[in-house]
């Protein structure tokens, strides 16, 4: 039940963020820039967390481990976020975060073919039927 209401809370923060961000980026704002500053209080916010809870240890972290998380950081936290910046800037939240969301379709077809993991191409399918008509009930 406590995962369930974790992911919960998670949602309403990720579903109130895109506001600040669009708000951020009226005018003539570069979304690099609004990005190094929106990573910079993610950074500081990690920071003042792994002091206090004196999360140290790095032993777990390989060289392997390290490249892999700091290549999806520049994925997920760089070129995407810029990307969804622009998207944000041009059609607006309430049309940006509904098409950015179907990213789970992408994990799986992903997960499937790089990490071999298995999946019901029904649910799959049905699942992606939904999205895409939910994508367009909300863009139009």
């Amino acid at each position: 039940m406590m995962g369930e209401v974790l992911a919960f809370v998670a949602a309403i923060l990720w579903g109130f963020v895109p506001i600040l961000d669009k708000t951020a980026l009226i005018g003539n704002v570069s979304p690099y820039l609004a990005n190094l500053i929106r990573s910079l209080g993610a950074l500081i916010f990690l920071s003042i967390v792994v002091l206090v809870l004196r999360d140290f240890d790095l032993e777990v972290f390989d060289a392997k481990r390290v490249s892999l998380l700091m290549t999806a950081g520049a994925i997920a936290g760089g070129l995407a976020m810029v990307i969804y910046y622009m998207a944000l800037k041009s059609i607006g939240a309430s049309k940006a975060v509904p098409i950015t969301s179907i990213y789970p379709l992408f994990t799986v077809i992903f997960s499937a073919i790089i990490l071999r993991e298995s999946f019901d191409l029904v649910r799959v399918l049905l699942g992606t039927a939904l999205i895409v008509i939910g994508i367009v009930l909300v863009s139009r």
